[in-house]
């Protein structure tokens, strides 16, 4: 596979460099205040004095809008997103508000997931899947991604999943394949040279602009960023030329400006900037 000039990516007949695309993410993230907001302006190394207070205020309207059974709306993929965004925010998997979203979702997984997410299902870094037997799916592996990170691993219920995950065969999708990349870049060391194949489905599968035909580009990304491993960071190093064609001026990569999109960008350049 072609590889792209280091610190250079096409856009538009027009070379930029990955450090012009981060200079963009810096500007689009400049004044957001939001969970994303705070994210990129650390890896930037821009912070804002006032960020921490704004971490604190973004985890106590999370706890605002949470149920009093401990679930966002009773859907399990938002309870658990939820609780992923408050340990991003800093937030020990111990503080009674986080505590309360994990346990509920502990209880979910334990329980073997049995009620149905409204379709079609939107992920935050905007991947949509239509089909019940997908959202099934990813909506299982977000939520282990979230115990695994909030420490319960050690819970029969969830070991059980992270097997599952780990010993069953690639899904149908790559897609599907990169929700289990996720699931499992935070699981025990035992299971982590699972990672490998999963990571190797992925990078086998990248055309030679870099990005998935049959997939989602941020989906892919946000999980081998996750992964971290040295395999990993070469996929998104070769993504670099997809990811800043799809840059707007504005810093973004879609007329939406999602943020969780325009942060995987910050955090998948930042690699791919290391070489």
């Amino acid at each position: 596979m072609a590889r792209p000039t280091r610190g250079r990516a096409s856009q538009g007949g027009e070379h930029v460099t990955i450090n012009t695309a981060l200079e963009r993410l810096a500007v689009f993230f400049r004044e957001r205040k939001t969970r994303p907001g705070v994210l990129a302006r650390q890896s930037l190394g821009q912070e804002l004095p006032g960020d921490p207070k704004l971490a604190e205020l973004l985890c106590a309207e999370r706890r605002a809008n949470t149920r009093m059974d401990g679930s966002m709306a009773g859907s399990l993929a938002s309870t658990a997103w939820a609780a992923w965004e408050m340990m991003d925010l800093g937030l020990a998997a111990m503080d009674g508000g986080l505590d309360r979203l994990v346990s509920w979702v502990l209880g979910r997984v334990e329980a073997g997931d049995a009620t149905p997410e409204p379709l079609p299902l939107r992920l935050a870094n905007g991947l949509e899947l239509a089909s019940p037997a997908e959202g099934a799916f990813v909506t299982r592996c977000l939520a282990v991604r979230t115990l695994v990170r909030a420490r319960r691993d050690d819970r029969p219920g969830v070991a059980a999943a992270i097997r599952e995950l780990a010993l069953s065969r690639q899904p149908a999708t790559l897609n599907l394949s990169a929700s289990v990349l996720g699931a499992l870049a935070l699981a025990p060391p035992e299971q982590r040279h699972h990672l490998d194949g999963l990571i190797g489905r992925l990078g086998a599968a990248q055309g030679a602009g870099g990005s998935w035909t049959d997939a989602d580009l941020f989906h892919m990304l946000e999980a081998l960023i996750l992964a971290g491993i040295r395999p990993a960071r070469a996929v998104i190093t070769r993504a670099a030329p997809a990811l800043v064609a799809l840059q707007h001026e504005d810093g973004g990569f879609d007329d939406a400006g999602n943020e969780e999109r325009a942060l995987i960008g910050v955090r998948a350049l930042a690699i791919a900037a290391e070489g």
